[in-house]
């Protein structure tokens, strides 16, 4: 479902192209200094990976994505991108939208919690009224509060 790895041009050629035009990192560290990222001499992303054989998960619950030194490179402008510059992605995601998508797999309670804090939050809600100058304030409580799905369950 999610990979961090280079696809082969000769097996799929259409999925090689989204990968390289939307899903590599970089150039920082050593080929471009001046890079965003870079905070006293390093890349504040933790580019480059290391290479790995298969996916681990931290303590912390976060993946470490499998990223095989198999050989692929993709060279450009002098840069030479291995496994090691790719940015997480779901293969059919990025066939579908055409465009860079970075994957998080959430596997900590603590991370839910986080995605059901923000994501279903709501809008901000705000009521002008134009009256006599009879306010209800009550009415006005109740109309400004929001109860998002999870804290409805």
């Amino acid at each position: 479902m999610i990979s961090a790895q280079l696809s082969d041009s000769q097996l799929n050629p259409l999925l090689y192209t989204k990968v390289t035009k939307y899903m590599l990192y970089g150039p920082c560290g050593v080929d471009n200094p001046q890079a965003k990222c870079m905070v006293n001499e390093q890349c504040s992303k933790y580019f480059s990976k290391d290479y790995r054989e298969r996916t681990d998960w931290t303590e912390d619950s976060y993946p470490l994505y499998a990223r095989p030194d198999n050989g692929l490179v993709f060279e450009c402008n002098g840069t030479r991108f291995t496994n090691q510059y790719m940015v997480p992605y779901c293969p059919q995601l990025l066939l579908l939208f055409d465009c860079h998508i970075n994957i998080k797999v959430p596997a900590a309670l603590g991370t839910i919690k986080y995605l059901s804090k923000y994501i279903y939050e709501g809008p901000d809600r705000a009521t002008v009224e134009i009256s006599d100058g009879v306010q209800d304030e009550i009415k006005a409580h109740l109309d400004g509060q929001f109860i998002d799905p999870i804290e409805a369950c």
